[in-house]
């Protein structure tokens, strides 16, 4: 045993040692460029533990407490020898290493327009250095990593694994008898598995489609500026929250400081019952009244959402398999719901095959959450084609040339708004009622929309269509009732 340990040791110093020849010039290469140009460090992120060269480690945690504790937008020699001089034990450090010289010379190598590289060069070797102490198996790949990404060397692995454990009998499909554990099954459904989180404030259409059922994925169309995103955050997230269920949320279009405004908004009026508008939260310039209702607010996110029940993923660049890796990883830790906003095409995916390219993306998806995989719920937000601005009935057709991305879905819905003629002054007014049968009037100085069942495998689809009543500009979505819209001719 112990002459194993030590071949594992000197394995794992010898591969340590051979990142190190690679990982010193990105080192290098990052600090000069901080230096030069402070600012990066509010676009990136970098902690000391990214650096392993103890030169390059001291220097950048100089510059590091220069731009956040110090607060300096720029270091010269000046600003820089006056901190020393403060820093003495630094400074000694910073002298045993060549001084300020040592960053100088480095300037003459670098560009700024390459930092993105050397960043993405630093995490790789980062993460390759993990990978070595972990035990894998990387010594002799480490000169072919040098032209992979970190993206790359992860579905190598990925790969490989999936290799190894493909033919094990806990993957392969399995053959069942039709009576097998049915009694099992009945008590299951009398205690409601087989329904999913419901949507907030939506009880017709939580019944209608089984809500956020496990194993499924949910699409979510509309034009743009219709409200899918809207729909999103007032029907989904808060009833995560209410029932405790923890919730990562992928973004392509929008980032966190803009969910977080919406959140604001959506629990000052529908939680404090404030009337709160989002031009109010983002014009500033607060009143003493709207600040304490946002700390109010904030106060009851940070009380509601404790032990990360709500994380949000911004992406820098939209590529399924950053989706399907976020889910793997997440569901690991026990997230039984996710959110996709918006569903795009792969980053630089032009050729003419990038419809068919979409709806193989969300067949992957739907392969990974279904009940037999991972057994989570996906909701995704997609556009719809433009020939639908004027349309009155949505259907499959509705979504253009990536319609069959639909078949996979269990649940797809469509939302568009209610148009003026359709209120019940209008000349095509829509017969609108609520669960008990009664009429429900469509006025006209509120705004409604109209959510099409385009497909349910848990209930009827295309049979009625659903009347909420929304607020956009406080986040406020009410259910009404039921109708029928009628086909356009």
């Amino acid at each position: 045993m112990i002459g194993i340990a030590t071949s594992l040791e000197q394995y794992q110093l010898a591969a340590k040692k051979k990142v190190m020849e690679y990982k010193m010039a990105a080192e290098a290469n990052v600090v000069a460029l901080l230096y030069k140009y402070p600012d990066l460090f509010e676009d990136y992120k970098l902690s000391i533990d990214s650096f392993h060269v103890s030169c390059w480690k001291i220097f950048f945690e100089i510059a590091r407490r220069l731009f956040f504790v110090e607060g300096m937008r720029s270091f010269d020699d000046v600003s820089v020898g006056i901190y020393l001089e403060k820093h003495p034990k630094l400074k000694d450090k910073v002298m045993e290493y060549g001084g300020m010289e040592t960053i100088r010379e480095s300037f003459k190598y670098v560009t700024k327009e390459n930092f993105d590289g050397y960043y993405k060069e630093l995490n790789k070797w980062s993460k390759v250095l993990e990978m070595i102490q972990c035990g894998f198996p990387a010594y002799d790949r480490i000169s072919d990593f040098t032209e992979m990404t970190n993206e790359e060397i992860y579905d190598e692995y990925e790969a490989m694994l999936n290799s190894i454990f493909s033919g094990s009998v806990e993957n392969e499909d399995e053959a069942y008898d039709i009576s097998e554990g049915i009694y099992d099954l009945i008590d299951d459904l009398d205690a409601g598995k087989a329904v999913g989180l419901p949507y907030h404030n939506m009880p017709i259409l939580s019944a209608e489609v089984a809500g956020q059922l496990l194993g499924n994925v949910t699409l979510i169309g509309g034009l743009s500026n219709v409200g899918k995103s809207t729909f999103l955050r007032n029907a989904v997230i808060p009833s995560c929250i209410f029932n405790d269920e923890r919730i990562v949320i992928m973004l392509n279009e929008e980032d966190l400081s803009r969910w977080q405004r919406e959140l604001l908004v959506f629990v000052a009026n529908n939680i404090l019952n404030k009337k709160l508008s989002k031009k109010d939260v983002r014009n500033g310039n607060y009143t003493q009244e709207t600040k304490d209702i946002l700390v109010e607010a904030a106060n009851w996110i940070v009380d509601k959402t404790k032990n990360n029940i709500i994380t949000v993923i911004p992406f820098k660049k939209y590529l399924t398999s950053k989706v399907l890796k976020i889910i793997r990883k997440y569901s690991a830790a026990g997230v039984k719901y996710f959110a996709l906003d918006t569903i795009k095409l792969d980053a630089e995916q032009v050729d003419e095959t990038v419809w068919l390219t979409m709806q193989q993306n969300v067949v992957q998806i739907s392969d990974l959450v279904k009940s037999s995989n991972k057994n989570v719920h996906i909701s995704i937000t997609f556009q719809l084609s433009k020939a639908s601005t004027r349309q009155r009935f949505y259907m499959q057709d509705n979504i253009g040339l990536a319609k069959n991305m639909v078949d996979t879905a269990s649940t797809c819905l469509m939302i568009r708004k209610v148009f003026e003629d359709e209120k019940s002054t209008g000349k095509r007014a829509l017969e609108v009622r609520d669960q008990e049968g009664n009429l429900v009037m469509l006025e006209d100085d509120k705004n409604y929309q109209i959510v099409f069942i385009v497909k349910n495998r848990e209930g009827s689809a295309g049979n009625f269509q659903i009347v909420v009543e929304h607020d956009l500009s406080r986040n406020i979505l009410i259910e009404r009732g039921i109708t029928h819209v009628p086909q356009d001719f």
